[in-house]
């Protein structure tokens, strides 16, 4: 099952996965008057709200990050 992420105080950043690092397949950034980040994952694992939480793409894209980390804000199960 997918699970939506949201993330406070969310990093892209371009540095190696971490073994601790959730495999996430999709990352949306949504860059309005109230921006979000938000991103899904397959992992049954993911933190409970107000937890922080990293993540990795599931494959190299050159896009210039490979981890995003934040603290979840909110879950939604799709």
């Amino acid at each position: 099952m997918t699970t939506r992420v949201y993330l406070a105080a969310a990093r892209l950043i371009d540095e190696a996965p971490a073994a601790s690092d959730l495999p996430v397949e999709r990352v949306f950034i949504n860059a309005s008057d109230v921006p979000e980040v938000w991103v899904e994952t397959e992992s049954p694992s993911v933190p409970e709200v107000g937890k922080s939480a990293s993540f990795a793409l599931s494959r190299s894209l050159n896009v210039g990050f490979v981890r995003i980390t934040g603290t979840v804000e909110r879950r939604v199960s799709k």
